[in-house]
């Protein structure tokens, strides 16, 4: 058999087999689509980026979602003591500063100490249970671990003496809390919140002269000259208004 008569007998042999070897093998490849050829020629894409203001909290809420829970909350934490302060405000007709009285002098809200309450639970429902519990840390000298609801965010300050001095109500911050079985939080602290009140505190405050705040905030820059209208709170009837708060960040933030 001559070199060419050999050729076209390959030839024809490749052509019988190929469908015989497609049946037997299962056909031809499919061709990639149009996303597998891209994914196959280009590197893998990155995942998005997380939207910072849609970052996870510990609890695995997004900040949005954190924020909405508290906006709608009717209940708060359960406590170690249960306190009723719709019964002590309404029934027995207590003023809020008889047991935070003392935040009128401090930069921070103080919770009443254990012997405050026994002054009057030494004899007031001594036998019920919870009372019997807060006897259990009276005796033995320590606080309650009350469950917080109100944390501001990071590096932030909120002096409550300053506010009560400038007579802020407890319940703008808090609500009504003489309607609550169970404190909640009320107000979302957010930025926004806190400047819809600065930009307009009201005719009757005393927050441009008030001297606890003065002393608690002094000048950040020395001697006055320096800066004649600048961070001193002794002179935020020049800086804002009569009527303002402070609205710099070093305010608030630290």
């Amino acid at each position: 058999m001559t070199l060419r008569h050999r050729l076209i007998a390959a030839a024809v042999i490749a052509i019988v087999c190929s469908p015989l070897a497609l049946f037997i093998f299962g056909g031809a490849p499919q061709e990639a689509t149009g996303q597998e050829a891209a994914a196959a020629g280009s590197p893998q894409e990155a995942p998005a980026r997380i939207d910072p203001i849609k970052e996870y909290t510990a609890t695995g809420q997004t900040a949005d979602e954190a924020i909405a829970a508290h906006e709608n909350a009717t209940e708060g934490p359960e406590q170690p003591i249960p306190f009723n302060h719709r019964f002590h405000t309404q029934e027995l007709q207590m003023q809020c500063e008889y047991c935070h009285g003392s935040s009128e002098q401090t930069a921070i809200a103080v919770m009443p100490s254990v012997d405050l309450c026994m002054g009057c639970h030494r004899i007031v429902g001594a036998n019920l249970e919870p009372i019997q519990r807060l006897r259990g840390y009276y005796d033995s000298g320590e606080p309650v671990p009350w469950e917080r609801v109100y944390k501001v965010p990071e590096f932030v300050q909120f002096p409550h003496r300053a506010h009560i001095r400038s007579q802020v109500e407890c319940e703008e911050c808090h609500g009504k809390v003489e309607e609550m079985d169970r404190i909640y939080q009320y107000s979302s602290l957010k930025m926004g919140w806190c400047l819809d009140c600065h930009w307009d505190v009201g005719e009757d405050t005393d927050v441009a002269t008030d001297r606890l705040l003065i002393e608690q905030y002094p000048p950040i820059e020395t001697p006055d000259e320096r800066q004649p209208i600048g961070l001193y709170p002794r002179r935020l009837d020049q800086q804002y208004g009569a009527n303002r708060g402070p609205i710099d960040c070093f305010a608030c933030h630290y």
